[in-house]
């Protein structure tokens, strides 16, 4: 078991965050290795070779391989062990979902039933509900599907138009309305479904799949993930039994967030597993594609594809595990105190929402950048469906979009930011107004080097926020016509976030091990580091040029440069990089 301190969520933004005070793919033990070797082995003896049938939505072949990921207990993983399930850690789950990467088309289906289609059941059910379709959802004999997401409500989800009214004998709800994009759609056999009672009140409910009035779409024809099922729903007065609500009438939120919350941690996992992947088959196409007598991985600017995108996969993965850590560190404290009610475990998940949200918004925009880079080392042969990247790219484009879109997240994140500082509950106000100016920036090679430059970042973000206070009015600030600010603190944040994970996670292995060789680690964390500076640059520029003019400009700018580094030293960097990955055929430390 990991022990760490108790932190608060976003508290890095203003506290001195130590090496040993985060979680790192590296702190997983042999149950974790050995459950992600497990799905690998699955993946490639029994999936991988029936990829085009997934493809083509082959339900005779689907259906199988998804009971065959049941009997491997990944549907059991987040069950607690009273309900018969296995209730491994979060860590495991964040290992588990990073390898969800290996499953292809299969993997949308497996992972919408055991995540958002089975949790809620698990964290909300009746023991009666438990009991009458929990163990058919571990064993693979139903499949699950989340019913949130309406034609006119998708980022907006709590203004959802479906409802539900109390018939009058008071035994069932009828319910009428409309579903979209609903992942597992055309082949589920229990929803989790969302509609407001009596048109008000955002309650979740237990749908069965053969409930007269329910109508399911064809599939719907999408820019990637072929092997999945996403469908439409049409509900016209369709009774659901009393006992089928979840949860609490009009409590329909804590259902919902609870689950979309956790559910952005583990696709931050899966992201940057699947990043990983690319930037492994990849390179390997990169040192055998040969273009004017030499490999094209011995040209620069290949080199510097390959560097960058290493960068940004070892970065996002370093996010996914040190926020799953957050949760896991706080859940186990719960546990261990007896005190792992619901309602706590609902508050810790809020807790780190930010840090969910910021790991959500750097796995997806990796992933998709890194397939995007990837399309294009390929080439011609990239356009091609005979190889991996055309798959990548199409894939890829989604997660930017489902569980949150990568706006939303931003605006959660800078929103929710403001809101714990006007509470007392991050003291960013004393920290902006105690702000000391700006020591002398430089670019040194050192970890520790790098660690007091992220504090740099820190204060950057400091800095812009209290330029915003002042020029923004402060009841004000969180309407619509501001969102470009919230962008832009949310961006600092989010560099800032990305940055420290991935230079402490090295810190950290070279404090565990100092007679190890650690220069590709560093420098992939210097890599990071000048990347997120580079981004912290642009935004913080662009807010401070927007509130202020003349000399004040002039000394906020010189200030925001004070604090950043000059980005010295990093075309030797790539170089050293990308020839420690040919090396390595890809593989990251």
């Amino acid at each position: 078991m990991i022990v760490l301190p108790q932190q608060r969520g976003a508290s890095f933004l203003i506290d001195q965050v130590e090496p040993e005070d985060i979680v790192c793919p590296e702190d997983m033990g042999d149950d974790e290795r050995l459950l992600m070797r497990s799905i690998k082995e699955f993946a490639e003896q029994e999936v991988q070779p029936m990829f085009d049938e997934i493809d083509r939505r082959n339900i005779d072949v689907i259906r199988p391989l998804f009971k065959k990921a049941a009997d491997l207990g990944l549907f059991m993983a987040e069950v607690p062990e009273a309900l018969g399930g296995l209730e491994l850690s979060l860590l495991a789950i964040a290992g588990m979902s990073e390898s969800r990467s290996y499953l292809g088309g299969l993997s949308s289906t497996v992972f919408a039933h055991q995540g958002i289609g089975t949790l809620p059941l698990i964290n909300f059910g009746t023991q009666a509900q438990i009991d009458r379709y929990l163990a058919r959802c571990m064993n693979g004999d139903l499949m699950a599907a989340f019913a949130l997401t309406e034609p006119g409500s998708g980022s907006d989800a709590m203004n959802i138009k479906t409802t539900a009214v109390l018939n009058a004998e008071g035994t069932h709800y009828v319910v009428n309305g409309a579903k979209q994009w609903i992942t597992n759609a055309g082949w589920a056999d229990l929803f989790i479904l969302f509609a407001k009672v009596d048109g008000t009140a955002f309650s979740a409910f237990l749908l069965e799949r053969d409930s007269s009035g329910l109508t399911i779409g064809d599939h719907e024809k999408l820019l990637g993930l072929d092997g999945s099922s996403v469908c439409a729903m049409q509900l016209d007065d369709v009774a659901i039994p009393v006992e089928n609500v979840l949860g609490e009438v009009g409590k329909g939120h804590k259902v919902a967030m609870c689950t979309l919350n956790l559910g952005r941690m583990k696709m931050s996992a899966n992201c940057a597993g699947t990043a990983k992947k690319i930037l492994a088959t990849t390179t390997q196409y990169a040192t055998e594609r040969r273009q004017f007598g030499h490999p094209i991985a011995d040209f620069g600017l290949i080199q510097r594809k390959l560097a960058d995108m290493a960068a940004r996969a070892y970065g996002a993965e370093s996010v996914a595990y040190r926020t799953a850590g957050l949760v896991y560190t706080a859940t186990e404290a719960l546990r261990r105190t007896g005190t792992d009610s619901l309602d706590l475990k609902l508050q810790t998940l809020t807790e780190f929402s930010v840090e969910c949200a910021m790991a959500k918004v750097i796995g997806s925009e990796t992933y998709n950048g890194l397939a995007d880079e990837a399309l294009q080392v390929y080439g011609g042969n990239g356009y091609s469906e005979e190889y991996p990247a055309a798959r990548w790219y199409r894939d890829s484009r989604i997660t930017r979009i489902y569980e949150g879109t990568s706006e939303i997240c931003r605006l959660g994140i800078a929103k929710t930011i403001l809101k714990r500082a006007d509470r007392g509950q991050l003291a960013l106000r004393e920290a902006v107004s105690g702000l000391p100016p700006p020591a002398v920036a430089h670019s040194g090679d050192s970890l520790v080097s790098l660690r007091t430059q992220v504090h740099a970042l820190k204060q950057v973000f400091l800095f812009v926020l209290g330029e915003v206070w002042d020029g923004v009015d402060g009841t004000q600030l969180l309407e619509p016509e501001h969102q470009q600010f919230l962008g832009s603190l949310a961006d600092i944040a989010i560099e800032t976030y990305l940055a420290e994970s991935t230079v402490l996670r090295v810190l950290k292995l070279t404090e565990a091990r100092p007679d190890t060789d650690r220069r590709l680690e560093t420098a992939l964390a210097r890599l990071v580091f000048f990347r997120a500076a580079d981004r912290v640059r642009q935004e913080s520029t662009e807010v401070v040029a927007a509130l202020l003019e003349g000399d004040r400009l002039t000394a906020a700018l010189d200030r925001v440069a004070a604090w950043l580094p000059t980005p010295a030293g990093l075309i030797e960097t790539r170089t050293f990089i990308a020839r420690g990955l040919v090396a390595r055929k890809g593989v990251l430390p």
